[in-house]
């Protein structure tokens, strides 16, 4: 009887190791329908338990008390722009090394992924800097209510402490993905999301032999996760060849290759800035509408909580898009590049417009399950209404989003990102939500059409194909004695 015990404890760990060495195994450069499934179905995963770790926070202050709810809310969006350097790097990181990768070049894909640290936490720890240096300034800027300060205050200083660790743990997930290494970072991120979790609930409330912190165990909690996940990605990749002396660059290596790095990781982070920024003026716009601003500001935060847990699978299929067109790209191979692309493109569009189907006769229910209130419930089914109508056009461009990115041609995502939403989005959203209708229906639709026309220029790009020569490698064939080129390497 003890010995069946021990063996069903021993079980879980058994299958564990089992299933490691096929973890541990390097993947091939395939573009096969299998290929692109077998990257996929774990970022799909990882994308709903981002979503899932996200909301624990929400969870454990919800239960504390309304004030620390409110300061977390915010304080967590303020964490979230400081940390757009981190999101421009990734895109940086993951078209470099899946070029590099994609041409044999191994050697220089493991001096990708040592800058790629690096950088990361010396940017991490330069962000954390300026925003413990401006804490009061952002807390000002931010106009929390008076009620809120003192938490919004201790839960900032904490959450800038862990800033480096955010840093380093989001590009070590990145860099596995380049790599093609899915399932490590799936299994490091399902132990994080848990660790994340009893940290939270057992420092705020003194719960599994954890002392209890209040408040302030959720961003201790915050932390701790981060700092865990950075500390076994980093061994991993260790344990995987791609971090040691050899990994190291050397000053001409850097003054060679860096140039091209920082080409792809700068206009990331302005459109991810961009991004940011246009969502912060759009919320701006929804809660200032003439005619019901608090039921359409709570349906627009409800609606898009739903949207974006319902349409995470697009992320993974962008995320795929850049890893698989950066190895096509890498390795020269422009037919193949376009055609992943566009297998990748419309799979997601398809897919998704099948799920939007599936969901149109419950919007009233989803609502519901989000609000009480009628008048928010009504305006959560308006938004979801115009969003479910535009799923194809909103898919289409997060995934050639993602094929920029694997091709090195950011510029091209800015430009087009930046332009539809502050020259189509918020003017449109404007004129129609605060003269012509005189309600947030107006912006629900400006958004809309922001996304077609968004759409529609990405896909005028890239069938032109005019993005492949943004690659790392573009001008090898030719002879060139470029950055990019194999000569220069």
């Amino acid at each position: 009887m003890q010995n069946r015990e021990t063996a069903s404890r021993l079980f879980p760990c058994l299958v564990i190791l089992r299933l490691l060495p096929a973890a541990m195994s390097s993947p091939g450069l395939s573009t096969s329908p299998k290929a692109i499934w077998q990257l996929t179905w774990p970022q799909v995963v990882m994308t709903y338990i981002i979503f899932v770790m996200s909301l624990v926070p929400i969870l454990a202050a919800g239960h504390l008390s309304a004030s620390t709810q409110a300061a977390l809310g915010m304080i967590v969006q303020c964490n979230l722009f400081l940390t757009v350097l981190s999101m421009g790097l990734a895109a940086g990181a993951t078209s470099v090394i899946s070029q590099a990768m994609g041409a044999g070049e191994a050697d220089h894909a493991k001096k990708y992924i040592a800058t790629t640290l690096a950088l990361s936490a010396l940017l991490g720890l330069g962000m954390s800097a300026i925003g413990l240096a401006f804490r009061e300034e952002i807390l000002h800027l931010v106009r929390l209510p008076a009620s809120t300060l003192n938490e919004a205050d201790t839960l900032f200083g904490i959450f800038m402490l862990g800033l480096p660790f955010v840093y380093v743990y989001s590009a070590s997930g990145v860099i596995f993905r380049a790599t093609r290494q899915v399932i490590l970072p799936l299994v490091v991120m399902a132990v994080v999301a848990c660790v994340q979790a009893v940290v939270c609930f057992g420092t705020s409330f003194g719960m599994f032999g954890l002392p209890d912190l209040g408040f302030k165990g959720i961003a201790m909690a915050n932390v701790a996760a981060n700092a865990l996940g950075a500390f076994i990605n980093c061994i991993l990749l260790a344990s995987k060849g791609y971090l040691g002396r050899a990994s190291l660059p050397s000053l001409s290596w850097l003054k060679e290759r860096l140039p091209y790095l920082a080409g792809v990781t700068v206009p990331a982070c302005l459109s991810n800035a961009v991004w940011h920024s246009g969502y912060i003026v759009l919320f701006v716009l929804t809660a200032s509408v003439p005619c019901d601003n608090v039921f359409a500001l709570a349906g627009l935060t409800a609606g898009l909580r739903i949207e974006g847990f319902l349409f995470m699978p697009a992320m993974a299929f962008s995320m795929s898009a850049s890893i698989m067109v950066g190895n096509c790209l890498g390795a020269g191979d422009q037919d193949n590049a376009r055609r992943t692309a566009s297998s990748l493109l419309y799979s997601a569009v398809v897919l998704m417009s099948i799920i939007a189907c599936i969901i149109w006769p419950f919007r009233e229910d989803l609502a519901h399950i989000l609000s009480t209130n009628p008048d928010t419930c009504a305006y959560i089914v308006t938004y979801l209404d115009y969003n479910l109508l535009a799923t194809p056009f909103s898919i289409g461009s997060t995934v050639l989003g993602g094929v920029m990115t694997g091709a090195g041609a950011t510029k091209i995502s800015f430009m087009v990102f930046g332009c539809t939403i502050w020259l189509v989005r918020l003017p449109l959203g404007y004129l129609l939500g605060h003269i012509a209708l005189q309600n947030a229906s107006g912006i629900y639709l400006a958004m809309v059409c922001s996304q077609v026309v968004q759409a529609l220029i990405m896909f005028i790009i890239f069938k032109r194909d005019r993005w492949m020569q943004y690659a790392m490698y573009a001008d090898r064939d030719k002879g060139s004695s470029g950055t990019g080129s194999r000569s220069a390497a």
